[in-house]
């Protein structure tokens, strides 16, 4: 394969502006683009019956065959779409700027890649070290052929540059007014390795994204220092994410123990105001319970009196009550009169057989001046009602 002498690397004529400091430090958009002239790019059509990464792996072999460098002297990068197409660019890795450890290395026109064009379309793009044809002949979002342009400082002098290689590459040439001229507006990738592009194409803002491995297939940097640097990443971000679920467990602990003291701080508040509050508590049982009683008693007064009724009713006549005495918590002791011994036996046994009441204690009744005097101790069980 023969290459024009533009494409050709030659590095007294290359000037890389990132190359003037270690890496580019001052650039915080995590992306290096390589002007392409010089970058050496070559397109593959898609091979049924392979899979992608067998496809790109085969491109590739084909791609360092026909390099005119030797293979170690190259940097390269691969690229494919969903269609099979493989894209591959090569750079002398003498010529390559220093990127960072986060940062991506790319050529120039890859933010170019990011969207589908029609067949034929053929793009200018606006470079820093000079201008860059990008053809797209079977449309997609992969260019045919790349050809990087020389700086110039008129636009005869572009002109001219941009007919000598359509010359050279044998194509048609019917002016740069059927070309869509294209400059890159920003691009940015960051920490987890998200790349984003702006491109402005003929007046119409493109932007897209892309993540994943194939971003770094895409770098220009050797794979072995890119799987490096990428394992020290990792291990950086596992050590990152530890320490942070670290100060995260710290926090719970304060915060719990935080939690603790409080609520220790309020156990013993409740237990200073149950302290304080106790005296109050037990006087206000006291008045309930004095309370409770004083009703129980109010009852069993009620059931006293209806007793003392039932028993007035069950007393015959010829008997007379000369006092009657309640002794809790239900005893009634009655001392009375009768006009002979028959009529007391008869009110005794009227007691007996009522279930209200018991005859507890009956002395032999007294004779005084002709008349029969008693006592008897009559027990009322269940105050508050009849038996049951």
């Amino acid at each position: 394969m023969d290459y024009p002498w533009y494409l050709m690397m030659d590095k007294k004529k290359a000037n890389f502006p990132a190359m003037k400091e270690k890496g580019n430090q001052d650039d915080p958009r995590g992306v290096l683009l390589v002007s392409a002239r010089h970058i050496v790019f070559q397109s593959f059509d898609p091979v049924d019956g392979i899979s992608p990464e067998e496809a790109e792996e085969s491109a590739l072999l084909s791609f360092e065959e026909e390099l005119p460098f030797a293979v170690e002297q190259v940097a390269t990068g691969v690229y494919s779409d969903d269609s099979g197409r493989v894209v591959i660019w090569g750079c002398s890795a003498a010529m390559l700027p220093e990127a960072g450890r986060d940062e991506f290395l790319f050529p120039e026109f890859f933010p170019l890649l990011g969207w589908d064009r029609e067949p034929g379309s053929v793009e200018l793009l606006e470079g820093n070290e000079g201008d860059c044809l990008v053809f797209f002949d079977e449309g997609g979002s992969l260019p045919n052929d790349i050809v990087g342009l020389p700086a110039t400082e008129s636009e005869s002098e572009l002109l001219a540059e941009i007919e000598a290689a359509f010359l050279f590459l044998e194509r048609p040439f019917s002016g740069v007014d059927s070309f869509q001229k294209a400059k890159v507006e920003e691009v940015t990738a960051d920490s987890s390795g998200k790349f984003s592009a702006r491109v402005n194409v003929y007046g119409i803002e493109k932007r897209w994204t892309r993540v994943g491995e194939s971003l770094w297939r895409a770098d220009l940097r050797p794979t072995a220092q890119i799987l490096q640097f990428r394992k020290e990443k990792k291990s950086a971000e596992r050590i990152w994410k530890g320490a942070q679920f670290a100060a995260i467990f710290l926090l719970i602990l304060i915060l719990a123990q935080g939690g603790l003291w409080g609520l220790q701080h309020w156990v013993g508040k409740k237990e200073e105001t149950r302290e304080r509050q106790a005296p109050l508590v037990q006087a206000v049982e006291e008045r309930a319970n004095l309370a409770a009683r004083l009703n129980d008693l109010g009852e069993s007064r009620v059931s006293v009196f209806e007793r003392l009724g039932d028993l007035n009713l069950v007393r015959p006549d010829g008997i007379q009550f000369l006092d009657v005495e309640f002794e809790e918590p239900d005893m009634f002791r009655i001392e009375g009169r009768v006009t002979n011994v028959r009529v007391l036996n008869d009110f005794i046994s009227r007691l007996k057989e009522d279930f209200r009441f018991t005859v507890t204690d009956a002395p032999s009744p007294r004779t005084r001046n002709g008349r029969v005097e008693f006592e008897l101790s009559v027990q009322v069980p269940n105050q508050k009602g009849g038996r049951g």
